[in-house]
């Protein structure tokens, strides 16, 4: 999200959050005139303080990131309801919500009966102790040899089974493209299975591929039309893709057919409270933008919005290497309605990321200004920074190159006091959920100047290599060192310096 705080101009900075909330950043020239220059950082510092004031206001009023659920709850229970995070701090968009590792759908080998005759029993035993002594990978290889030489369906399940397992333990330990290989296998091998189609499509949304998933659940819903976790996972993903109609279509059959599903009824309802609201609103289509807006007073803007996606859906997504699927949602409303739709009012937040959609404060909002250009490349930043993390990267990451990508340069000293112990990447991820207005600003400046840190040393190539990394499970201060060299204690190093400690 972004504030109405803001300097009255740049001054040559293209700024931080810092600058927008009135934190001054030293390192210039020095100014003629002390008395002159005493009366400007008396000025300044109320100006800072009022700035201050209202961005800890605006963030006091979201907290927390999205929860996961079990795979059982994901099939038996209506979702939480999702908590916002800290209104400056990762504005990027929320998961599907996919099951955790342990609750990954799972159809285990069925043991083989000691006194079965089949020439193929001694085998089949042979691999169940394998499976049951861990030995998963030699036990599928073992399965399978059995399924190639066996006309029993029961042999071909076991090696689905089997590979299955491997899909899973991969999903667990964060290997989604080869949870996607062995869910494959289990597939091709039983394909009258809804479970492993299932687990298939969850596959390819942990690593990523939407797009894929969307391929794999229109294929199994063609075979099991009537299968409801099909059903509301098509409605999920097509909500994501900005196919609010097919979705909206696929909930109501769902709950025609099953009444008591309160996912299903759960997420129709916010469709279409959603579509009650943007009903008559005029829209912006773009090749990657959908664009809507109450009314012919936002069609400049609305035009202007779009132009801005579309230069950031270039450079951004060539900076990151990471383009969406589908076409990204935005939704232009005047101020009241806003107020309503993102719960805090309006006066204070020009702009969010839902996970849904972009959403922007129309009353807050200047065709072709900078600093709208600004604010959608930061909500649309959060978006490639979610899709190349697969949702992982830590706040002070998303926020600090959020900002970078604006673009906005990072100050040189943050002239805030904070605490020693909290300049660290954890410390000042701290710093931006605290309800200390200071502290607060400053852990936002902080954020930029550790990711500015990063882009000075490997610049966009090395930070697309740092967000697949940790995309792809690896902690963050591993990431760092295979990336750039060092570890977290350098970039901290950096946070002293810009406090005046190093």
């Amino acid at each position: 999200m972004a504030a109405t705080a803001a300097p009255p101009g740049d001054h040559g900075n293209r700024g931080t959050l810092a600058a927008r909330s009135g934190l001054p950043a030293t390192g210039g020239p020095p100014r003629r005139g002390e008395a002159a220059s005493r009366a400007r950082e008396t000025s300044g510092r109320r100006l800072a303080r009022l700035n201050l004031l209202l961005v800890a206001a605006m963030v006091l009023l979201v907290a927390g990131p999205p929860l996961g659920r079990s795979y059982h709850a994901w099939r038996a229970r209506a979702p939480a309801p999702a908590t916002g995070s800290p209104a400056l701090a990762r504005g990027g968009p929320a998961s599907l919500d996919l099951p955790p590792p342990s609750e990954m759908p799972l159809v285990p080998p069925t043991p083989v009966s000691k006194e079965s005759s089949r020439p193929e029993a001694v085998a089949a035993r042979e691999a169940q102790a394998l499976y049951q002594a861990g030995r998963i990978a030699e036990a599928c290889d073992r399965y399978v040899d059995v399924a190639r030489r066996s006309s029993e369906a029961a042999d071909r399940k076991n090696a689905a089974g089997c590979w299955a397992r491997l899909g899973k333990d991969a999903y667990q330990a964060g290997h989604a493209a080869e949870a996607v290989l062995q869910y494959q296998r289990a597939v091709a091998v039983v394909p009258e299975d809804p479970v492993l189609w299932t687990a298939l499509a969850i596959a390819h949304l942990k690593a990523g591929d939407i797009g894929l998933a969307r391929a794999v659940l229109d294929k199994a819903r063609r075979a099991f039309p009537n299968d409801a976790e099909l059903t509301y996972l098509s409605a999920e993903v097509a909500e994501r893709q900005g196919r609010t109609r097919d979705a909206v279509e696929a909930l109501r059959r769902l709950l025609a057919a099953q009444p008591s599903h309160a996912r299903a009824r759960t997420l129709l309802a916010s469709l279409e409270q959603e579509g009650r609201l943007e009903a008559g609103y005029w829209a912006q289509e773009s090749a990657h933008f959908l664009v809507r807006y109450e009314g012919a007073q936002g069609i400049d803007l609305g035009r202007s919005v779009v132009d801005t996606l579309e230069d950031a859906y270039a450079s951004i997504g060539r900076d990151l290497g990471t383009y969406p699927d589908g076409k990204v949602q935005v939704g232009i409303y005047a101020a009241p309605v806003f107020g309503d739709v993102i719960g805090a009012p309006p006066h204070l937040i020009v702009g969010a990321y839902d996970g849904k959609k972009l959403r922007l404060n129309l009353a807050s909002s200047h065709a072709y200004s900078r600093d709208l250009g600004r604010l959608v490349r930061h909500e649309y930043t959060h978006l490639l920074i979610h899709l190349l993390s697969k949702g992982r990267a830590p706040v002070w990451l998303h926020e600090g190159l959020a900002q970078a990508m604006e673009p906005r340069s990072a100050p040189h000293l943050i002239e805030v006091s904070v605490p020693r112990a909290a300049l660290t990447l954890a410390g000042i991820e701290r710093l931006s959920r605290t309800a200390d207005p200071a502290a607060l600003v400053a852990g936002y400046g902080l954020t930029h100047i550790a990711v500015e840190f990063l882009l000075d040393r490997g610049g966009m190539g090395a930070m697309r290599d740092l967000l697949g990394r940790i995309g792809a499970g690896m902690p963050v201060p591993q990431a760092l060192r295979e990336v750039y060299g060092f570890g977290p204690e350098e970039v901290e190093a950096r946070l002293l310096a810009a406090t005046g400690r190093g």
